[in-house]
């Protein structure tokens, strides 16, 4: 599935390694995993395909007979399930996955040596190798944009102009009552997108060299 997204570099919340660090640091430090995880559910729910939430359950089995990179590649055919829901339920798994491996007991600290941290780096670059982080952002707008729809997203950015507007549209302050339908999607959505180019940015070590060639 490593292939060139049409991702702008210049768009993207993460840069450095270090403001990765920084980034992980603070999500850390607010305990946003569980929100990380809730905000995976709850998009699975309103995007309401059971065939999409059993393929989710199964994913550790399905993941012992292929390769993590067809499954999410889309070309893994399964009985009485789409080439889609296959490839959507890899996406999310594998954020589910590396969201678990980084809010661990240890804070994220994989820098210990012992087994479980070495597994767990193990099981990150594993992820790393078949998805970049550009890839994952680019599969999981769509279904964002299928559940929040097109006029709310394009009133939504207009909104963020306004420094307040998450402010307020927390608060229940905002004058705009129908922006609040979305509101916590759209939130999650821009945590899951920082939360995925910091780690996929930090455990590359060669990502600094290789930006720099371009």
């Amino acid at each position: 599935m490593k292939k060139n997204a049409p991702f702008s570099k210049e768009k993207q919340l993460v840069q450095t390694r270090e403001q990765a660090e920084i980034a992980l640091n603070i999500l850390v430090q607010n305990s946003q995993g569980e929100d990380l995880e809730l905000g995976i559910f709850r998009l699975r729910e309103q995007l309401n395909n059971p065939r999409l939430t059993e393929l989710l359950d199964s994913y550790p089995d399905l993941i012992q007979e292929y390769e993590l990179e067809k499954l999410l590649s889309g070309e893994i055919e399964i009985k009485d399930a789409s080439r889609r829901d296959v490839k959507t339920a890899g996406l999310l798994s594998c954020l589910l996955l590396l969201i678990h491996f980084y809010f661990d007991k240890d804070k994220g600290n994989l820098n210990k040596c012992n087994v479980d941290d070495v597994t767990q780096f193990d099981s990150i670059n594993y992820i790393m190798n078949a998805i970049t982080f550009e890839e994952c952002i680019n599969e999981l707008f769509p279904l964002i944009l299928s559940i929040v729809g097109i006029d709310y997203f394009k009133k939504y950015q207009e909104n963020m102009k306004d420094p307040d507007f998450v402010l307020k549209q927390t608060l229940g302050f905002d004058s705009d009552p129908e922006m609040g339908v979305h509101i916590d999607m759209m939130v999650w959505f821009a945590l899951v997108r920082l939360f995925i180019e910091a780690i996929f940015i930090y455990y590359d070590s060669d990502y600094e060299t290789k930006n720099d060639q371009l």
